[in-house]
């Protein structure tokens, strides 16, 4: 089924060297094809993050006016780890939710970000809770295991494709589409500990 154009929800990727800086291992490809897939056609920005300062020179450009309507989905691609996401190597590279959420305080309504990370979303319920809270994103999403990366890629795709028939303006709309997801790809949801939180009110 074909969209029209206010449908397109752009995806804004930020992600990190996975497997050190001479690997190519990239989301690159899953986002070229949710781009140039017939009724889908996702519009996507990537870009390399290597450091905390990159990381947030680019968290500022997402979270300005200018990125609201045409990329709402910020797609956190890093290494990460319980409530966290590693940005670089070595120590003092980590960014924790209440990192994030000071970042962006009241800036996400109608925005959804999804962490394609090991771990993050294994966070206690109560602090996934304030994060979106604080941050007032319609949704956040991501891994509570520790996944593999070609599987947790491939349900990335089913994800990033799947909210494109979602409403962000009605929680509930984003509710069906997870519980369609938990159906529909039962085994991965499981295996990866995909959770997704949306926020009340």
């Amino acid at each position: 089924m074909a969209k029209k154009k206010d449908q397109r929800k752009g995806v804004f990727c930020l992600e990190g060297p996975w497997f050190g800086v001479k690997d190519r291992t990239s989301m690159e490809p899953v986002l070229r094809l949710l781009e140039t897939l017939k009724g889908y056609k996702v519009p996507y920005l990537r870009f390399d993050v290597g450091t905390r300062d990159e990381f947030d020179f680019y968290l500022e450009k997402w979270a300005g006016a200018s990125f609201r309507e045409t990329h709402p989905i910020l797609h956190l691609a890093f290494h990460g780890e319980s409530g966290e996401i590693a940005i670089g190597e070595g120590r003092h590279t980590s960014v924790t939710l209440d990192d994030l959420a000071e970042r962006l305080e009241g800036r996400c309504k109608g925005r959804v970000i999804h962490f394609c990370s090991c771990g993050t979303a294994a966070a206690h319920g109560r602090e996934l809770k304030k994060f979106l809270a604080r941050t007032q994103a319609l949704s956040v999403c991501g891994y509570k295991e520790d996944v593999d990366w070609l599987e947790s890629a491939a349900f990335d795709m089913l994800v990033l494709g799947g909210l494109q028939y979602a409403s962000f303006v009605q929680v509930s709309s984003v509710e069906k589409f997870d519980r369609e997801l938990k159906s529909t790809a039962a085994g991965l949801y499981r295996r990866l500990g995909f959770r997704m939180l949306y926020r009340q009110g």
